[in-house]
């Protein structure tokens, strides 16, 4: 598989509008100055209007672009009162991510209040819940919240763009695995995945969505670091599927300048 597929696309696509918008430029000339000089109006307006359209070419951005910068601004919000209601809870655990199966499913983030017997392993039940705020045990802090996970979206299209349930792929497939989800949804390229015990570490190379994690990253510290951003969220919903097991974040560290993102996860037993 070539690793440089999407930023060849990408640079193709440029280069064509370039080259487009130059040509238009081009031939307006030939046709607008020779028509100037003899007099001829409709071969005059032709011209202008092959030069007027290849300067817009040129300038206008690319829809990759401006889809993106669209998806940046319509999540941001809904991620943004999230952080609002941690912080207003005050809640420092980190979130659980709870095992399901099937197609399009995607696992549901439980943060508790207290880390307890009970919440330690919150009942696998809570996945088809719709309430947000929980009791899981007898105990007074056997409570949390439940939340959908913010790359539940991202999950779905990828299960979809594979034709598969990550619940049923082995760990020992799901680097690869979603690397090719990845990479069909132009996303980014999975360039490792380690299993070590009870760990697993992931590191990627975005090719879109680096302007959202990164400001999530420091708009949404307690999101981020106890839930996960919307490609974070994804890793652990997808590992919680393939391992059906508890998963929780413990570290994600994004790269801006390379564009990385490097995520530890706790599998928990």
């Amino acid at each position: 598989m070539d690793t440089n597929q999407e930023p060849r696309r990408a640079l193709k696509r440029t280069d064509s509008r370039i080259a487009v918008g130059l040509l238009l430029i081009v031939v307006g000339a030939v046709l607008g100055i020779p028509s100037y000089m003899m007099g001829i109006v409709p071969m005059l307006a032709l011209g202008l209007a092959s030069s007027l359209i290849g300067i817009m070419v040129l300038y206008l951005p690319g829809s990759a672009s401006v889809s993106t910068s669209v998806l940046t601004d319509s999540a941001l919000p809904s991620l943004l009162n999230i952080e609002k209601l941690l912080q207003d809870l005050d809640l420092d655990e980190r979130g659980i991510y709870i095992p399901v199966a099937g197609p399009g499913i995607a696992p549901r983030v439980f943060v508790p209040l207290a880390l307890t017997p009970s919440t330690k392993r919150p009942p696998l039940g809570l996945a088809h819940s719709r309430r947000i705020f929980v009791t899981v045990g007898k105990n007074p802090e056997d409570r949390g919240i439940l939340l959908d996970a913010p790359g539940s979206g991202i999950l779905s299209d990828l299960e979809r763009s594979l034709h598969l349930d990550f619940a049923r792929v082995p760990l020992s497939d799901l680097g690869s695995e979603l690397d090719s989800g990845f990479r069909a949804l132009g996303i980014a390229k999975l360039t490792s995945l380690v299993h070590q015990d009870a760990s697993v570490r992931i590191e990627m190379e975005l090719t879109k969505l680096f302007d959202l994690e990164a400001k999530l990253m420091s708009l949404t510290p307690r999101l981020s670091e106890h839930v996960g951003t919307p490609i974070v969220s994804t890793l652990a919903a997808a590992t919680s599927k393939a391992t059906a097991k508890y998963v929780k974040i413990g570290s994600a560290v994004f790269d801006l300048p390379r564009k990385k993102v490097n995520v530890t996860l706790q599998i928990l037993a």
